[in-house]
């Protein structure tokens, strides 16, 4: 769960990836390229990629501690989703956060992950390589939503590969507002703006007692 910096209210794991998934469904224009694979199957694994923490978690980011974490993390490297592309998508997020742990349990799990992914590559007719790939995309969607969530104003930059195959990077730069407003640049989206809510809680009697609140936002582009 994110504890918003401005406010006292608990946007949960769900919403984040929620807006991620909306990001994802969007992606793709004349200057950036959508994944080889089935695009419906990708955009299940970034809006799912968090999955195993619930609907209404309770592990505060950046407050909980390492062996929390691990324990919902090892949640989400036993699911399996049932096609082979939206798993494998959710998983290579998993593994890149895991990438940044150097405890044993991490490398176990990431192992894991490993031995998975090759289980399922071949059913799906494209290269581990092309998955790679499309997990820039996955973590340029999943940063964005991630510090939305917090709702404290910032700049950030991220990496993506935008055409098919290429190993060079265009580097995208975000900016969370205030009022629910984002500014990126380059654009690369399919649409000229995105709009939508995040759902979240008060924080007195979270999980308890829920006391909805809805967060707006817009994601455009700086020049609009």
């Amino acid at each position: 769960m994110f504890k918003s910096k401005i406010r006292p209210v608990i946007v949960p794991q769900y919403e984040h990836e929620r807006l991620a998934g909306a990001l994802a469904a969007a992606w793709g224009n004349a200057d950036f390229d959508r994944p080889a694979f089935d695009f419906d199957a990708f955009i299940q694994g970034v809006a799912l990629h968090d999955w195993h923490y619930g609907v209404i978690d309770q592990l505060s980011i950046g407050d909980s501690d390492e062996a929390a974490w691990l324990q919902i993390v090892r949640k989400g490297v036993a699911h399996r989703f049932e096609n082979p592309i939206t798993d494998i998508v959710a998983k290579l997020h998993i593994r890149r956060l895991l990438s940044h742990n150097d405890s044993q349990e991490a490398s176990e799990l990431i192992q894991q992950i490993d031995e998975r992914i090759a289980s399922e590559v071949p059913q799906t007719g494209y290269s581990r390589a092309q998955f790679e790939w499309a997990d820039a995309i996955t973590r340029c969607c999943d940063s964005l939503a991630f510090d939305f969530s917090f709702e404290k104003p910032l700049t950030d930059r991220v990496k993506v590969f935008a055409r098919v195959g290429s190993t060079e990077e265009t580097v995208l730069t975000y900016e969370v507002l205030p009022g629910g407003e984002v500014h990126v640049d380059p654009w690369p989206f399919a649409v000229d703006s995105l709009f939508g809510i995040l759902v979240s809680y008060q924080q007195a009697g979270y999980p308890e007692r829920l006391v909805p609140e809805v967060i707006a936002y817009r994601v455009r582009s700086f020049r609009n």
